[in-house]
């Protein structure tokens, strides 16, 4: 059995195939690029809050979809996109570095800085330049041209949610003030998102070309992920080092972690009649596991995993920024 068969029907194959050999005969010529660097006004560090406290105002709708950072001081944070990032597409924040890209399917989050703009595309992938006149791939934070060159920005572990599982698994957690409702101008989403698209279809079924890509030192590797699906965990090993990648599709996440605990190797699976709040467990121990990586039922209680730089985004977008990434193949089904 071909190895994506597990994850796809056919049709969707043959549109990977495809996007696998086209992206890797494209070339890195600025004739990709399309400069537009005046679209969008980024935002810079709005004053913060609570998750809980900005619930209780009823600006944020429970299917809002949210950019998480998912370690750090309050157990994280969460950007609802209609009301921080689908204008502005940038935020430089304390907290991180935000770039939303509806058109190829992702918000990525990086360690903060401050400075960056919007720039363009390059080949359907967001551009933004730092205040040093660098201009960066959103998508994979690599330097493309300028005085940084060749560097790369360092992710931070994060995901994208909606409003309400967020805050039903950290209401504790951080989030920006939103006063009185009138301080940022909320701009509906567009229609490229795919967030976008499954709520107005009133389906999980749509497009079905996202990803969870994951980075080592050594290599990447793309989880094509089965919207038709609840919840899944897809483990396998990248350049020896296990991973897993766990789906959510009520609210259409995916995260990525090392799955090892200590000397453990833990193989994961999706519990079907598992609560909301933790739909993962592991075969070794059974204990169960949050989305965010956290364990909060059995023996491994109160462990976290440890996050592997990754992306959810679109399968197009990926491979055009990582024209050799390998593709998941399954050691245990989903």
């Amino acid at each position: 059995m071909n190895r994506l068969t597990y994850l796809m029907p056919s049709s969707l194959l043959w549109v990977l195939c495809v996007i696998f050999s086209q992206a890797t005969t494209q070339g890195a010529s600025r004739e990709d690029w399309k400069i537009q660097p005046l679209l969008f006004e980024a935002l810079t560090e709005p004053p913060c809050s609570y998750v809980s406290t900005e619930h209780r105002k009823g600006f944020v709708e429970n299917t809002d979809k949210v950019v998480a950072w998912l370690r750090g001081a309050h157990n994280g944070g969460a950007i609802p996109l209609r009301h921080f990032l689908a204008g502005p597409r940038i935020i430089n924040d304390t907290y991180g570095l935000f770039f939303y890209d509806p058109e190829g399917g992702y918000v990525a989050a990086y360690k903060k800085d401050y400075g960056y703009s919007f720039y363009g595309w390059r080949k359907e992938v967001m551009l933004v330049k730092s205040k040093d006149g660098t201009v960066w791939s959103a998508l994979s934070g690599r330097a493309l041209e300028g005085p940084q060159e060749g560097k790369t920005l360092q992710r931070i572990p994060s995901m994208t949610t909606t409003w309400g599982h967020w805050l039903m698994l950290h209401p504790e957690s951080t989030a920006y003030n939103l006063f009185k409702g009138d301080k940022y101008p909320v701009v509906e989403l567009p229609d490229a998102d795919a967030w976008s698209q499954q709520h107005s279809q009133k389906t999980q079924i749509i497009a079905n070309d996202l990803v969870m890509g994951v980075e080592s030192e050594d290599g990447q590797m793309a989880f094509p992920l089965d919207l038709t699906r609840e919840r899944a965990c897809y483990n396998d090993t990248l350049n020896k080092l296990p991973v897993t990648a766990f789906w959510y599709g009520p609210t259409q996440s995916s995260a990525a972690w090392i799955r090892q605990v200590g000397d453990k190797i833990l193989t994961f699976r999706a519990d079907d009649i598992a609560p909301e709040t933790a739909p993962f467990m592991d075969n070794e121990t059974n204990s169960r596991w949050t989305l965010a990586g956290r364990a909060v039922d059995g023996p491994l209680r109160g462990t976290e995993l440890e996050w592997i730089p990754s992306i959810q985004c679109r399968a197009e977008a990926w491979m055009a920024e990582y024209p050799a990434s390998t593709s998941f193949h399954p050691q245990t089904k989903p």
